[in-house]
């Protein structure tokens, strides 16, 4: 990731989301619900974040639905992210390097622990850390998705030629949303690969996204520190770097 010289990214995304007790139930607590954010935007200021963006589209909070966002300059990356049960880093392709963005992510957990000290461990049992890697290709207009797969990934996701003998089928125009999804031993989690057809800045592509994700009370046997955060951030940018540069050929983004 590092080392490409046009790498296809589009975005990077660290993520913390907390207080589903139930699957599709959540739990929060008042001062989440109304002085968190407040505090999130005074730690933030604090830290050179002074731009708070207010983007709440609805009347009340929607669990892990991002509502306020955070920069340094109009327009900036990178940019923190808070919402109710959701934290969020955000790093677009411009000027992105691991090393300044996990810098990044250390600075946003400060902000975080800042606001609200100790919170991190008040929320271990539904704690949930995720990194994010979303990278655009642009297949050309005389390839299929299909060939393009097989040309410049190693994916394979197709149909048997017998499918094809159908004359009412047209294999020129085949379109895919596939994910996989494998569990992960260090760190403890899993990782999700997903490929899809998309429009990318106004551009028909390919939309591979990689999520490695881990739940905290599986991964730190202890308090939960920035420290530890840090080290699983480590661990996942491996296995991110490994699914990189195993799946995708350089023949695709050179």
């Amino acid at each position: 990731m590092t080392t490409l010289k046009n790498p296809p990214l589009i975005e990077a995304i660290f993520v913390l989301q907390w207080g589903e007790v139930a699957p599709g139930q959540f739990s929060y607590t008042q001062d989440e619900q109304t002085l968190f954010i407040g505090r999130m935007s005074a730690s933030a200021s604090s830290k050179g974040y002074k731009i708070t963006e207010n983007i709440q589209q609805n009347q009340f909070m929607i669990p892990r639905l991002v509502t306020h966002r955070f920069r340094q300059q109009e327009n900036s990356h990178p940019c923190f992210q808070v919402g109710l049960g959701i934290f969020t880093v955000n790093q677009v392709k411009d000027n992105y390097k691991w090393v300044s963005f996990k810098e990044s992510i250390k600075t946003g957990l400060e902000i975080y622990n800042e606001a609200e000290p100790n919170k991190l461990n008040d929320i271990k049992d539904t704690l949930s850390l995720s990194l994010h890697y979303q990278d655009a290709f642009f297949p050309e207009n005389n390839i299929s998705t299909e060939e393009y797969l097989k040309e410049y990934f190693h994916v394979n996701a197709g149909l048997p030629e017998s499918f094809f003998e159908n004359t009412e089928v047209n294999r020129s125009k085949i379109g895919i949303n596939m994910a996989i999804n494998v569990e992960t031993l260090n760190p403890k989690g899993a990782i999700v690969v997903s490929i899809a057809n998309a429009i990318i800045d106004d551009q028909s592509g390919l939309l591979m996204q990689t999520i490695v994700e881990s739940k905290a009370k599986d991964n730190f046997n202890g308090e939960v520190s920035i420290n530890e955060i840090m080290e699983w951030l480590e661990q996942a940018h491996e296995l991110q770097k490994h699914s990189f540069e195993i799946l995708v050929k350089s023949s695709a983004y050179r």
